[in-house]
């Protein structure tokens, strides 16, 4: 019996032994979950909101020096599909909208810079450790699955964040992966045992501030940044490859957008019969002086061009200034998506019901005597750059609609980035104006030729630039660009 006892006791103690032994063996990413006693706040934010810029700064120093906390931060001005979130939110919370807007647990929340910063400490306090609050429930930080987060937002712990880079969800083994770098308390024992393809973009803006990391690969359809060691496998922790790194929360309009509105923008019959009256007018009082004519219409066009530029710069700070409101900017992506609709269904029904004048996709009838007799002035380069600048109002009605949705676009971004983008829509919007010119200086074609092609071709004209909206409009709308 007492044989027994002894075998037993043995067995016990190596079964203790075993067990001593695997807690040392375990990955470090299970031990930091098992020791991690974070709390966590959700967070909607706009980057070029100013009273975002009032906490964003804040909010990250407290992350950044205390790394007891995570921040689960939705950004809804770039990334307008992050806004249907907030609504969620708000409905849970009984918020109303508005930003920034911070929700701790239910049923404490703080809206507005003033109430965020007096009362984050204190509410930050309160809140329960190891959990992520989503709209439809709360999710155990430890066993957390990253793909159930709603949207796209981004994690920011203590000098890191993650975020989702492409739809795909993470597989269990990336998940974990994922989560046990948010949570670990030795950030830099967990990196170096990290592996993956190097992520380019090292600096993430925020609204007034940006967090700028020392290296970053993804895991995934996620990409981990951090500062601290580097990796397994990565060379520098500053991407100083040929490729200019981007931030991770670029705005820049896609050229795809720019050129396809500048296209259809510079086929536009209004533009082009302007011009075309134009080179009549000059035609006439100098009818065998080309030197005159080639002159006088880039006179024309450069007046164009410019006073163009300045429209465009006029709107995007028309649109920055309606931003200012944040419930008028969560819905102005779709509400510019919705007119380019619009104005393509008005081009395709002057392509299946034309009439001269059609507004919005012509010049009025009621305006062309007017502008011809202002047209007929113009006898030299310096009086078509002049009377250029002034008759260019009157190609708004019809020109403008595209010019709008490219403004509104450029105003999610930085206002200086979108002075080389203007410059580029409008070298576009004068390019068939340049042609024409030059088909006529050279004796190409003659200026009867060309109208009577507009003539003839009207229809597949409106065609055209009625499809490339209501493509443009129907990508917006559906996210896809």
């Amino acid at each position: 019996m007492s044989h027994s006892i002894v075998n037993i006791k043995k067995v016990l103690k190596g079964i203790l032994l075993v067990l001593s032994l695997s807690l040392f063996l375990l990955p470090s990413n299970i031990q930091a979950q098992e020791s991690t006693q974070l709390k966590s706040v959700t967070y909607f934010t706009g980057i070029g909101c100013p009273h975002c810029a009032n906490v964003a700064p804040v909010l990250h120093e407290k992350v950044n020096a205390d790394g007891d906390f995570l921040i689960v931060e939705y950004e809804i001005y770039q990334q307008t599909a992050n806004a249907k979130y907030m609504n969620l939110y708000s409905n849970k919370y009984g918020s109303g909208l508005g930003i920034p807007l911070l929700f701790y647990d239910e049923p404490n929340y703080d809206l507005g810079d003033v109430n965020i910063l007096k009362n984050f400490d204190s509410k930050l306090a309160n809140t329960p450790i190891n959990t992520f609050e989503l709209t439809t429930g709360y999710m155990d930080m430890l066993f957390a699955d990253l793909n159930k987060f709603e949207g796209k937002p981004k994690i920011y712990g203590q000098d890191r964040v993650a975020y989702q880079d492409t739809n795909k969800d993470l597989s269990p083994e990336e998940n974990s992966i994922v989560r046990g770098f948010l949570l670990t308390q030795d950030l830099n024992a967990y990196v170096t045992e990290l592996s993956g393809k190097k992520a380019k973009n090292l600096t993430i803006k925020l609204s007034g501030a940006e967090e700028v990391y020392d290296y970053g690969i993804s895991i995934g359809s996620w990409n981990i940044l951090w500062r601290g060691d580097a990796p397994q496998g990565t060379s520098t922790g500053n991407n100083t490859s040929s490729d200019e790194p981007q931030t991770a929360t670029d705005s820049n309009i896609s050229m795809l957008k720019v050129v396809g509105l500048a296209l259809t923008d510079s086929i536009n019959p209004c533009a082009l019969s302007v011009l075309l009256m134009m080179l009549i007018a000059v035609t006439t009082y100098h009818p065998k002086d080309r030197k005159q004519i080639l002159w006088s219409g880039l006179a024309f066009i450069a007046a164009v061009f410019i006073t163009y530029f300045i429209y465009g710069l006029l709107i995007v700070k028309a649109f920055e200034v309606l931003q200012a409101f944040s419930n008028v900017r969560l819905y102005l992506y779709k509400g510019l998506a919705i007119g380019a609709i619009i104005l393509g269904l008005l081009e395709l029904k002057d392509f299946f019901f034309y009439k001269p004048g059609s507004v919005g996709t012509e010049m009025p009838l009621s305006l062309r005597p007017k502008v011809q007799n202002i047209l007929a002035r113009i006898t030299s380069p310096l009086g078509a750059f002049g009377l250029g600048m002034f008759v260019t109002l009157f190609l708004l009605p019809c020109t403008i609609g595209p010019y709008i949705i490219l403004g509104g676009m450029l105003s999610f971004g930085d206002f200086f980035k979108s002075i080389p983008i203007l410059s580029l829509y409008n070298f576009i919007f004068v390019l068939p104006m340049i042609v024409i010119v030059f088909l006529v200086f050279f004796g190409t074609k003659d200026i009867k030729q060309i109208s009577s092609w507009k003539e003839r071709n009207i229809r597949i004209i409106h065609l055209v630039i009625g499809s490339v909206f209501i493509l443009l409009g129907l990508a917006m709308l559906l996210g896809w660009i």
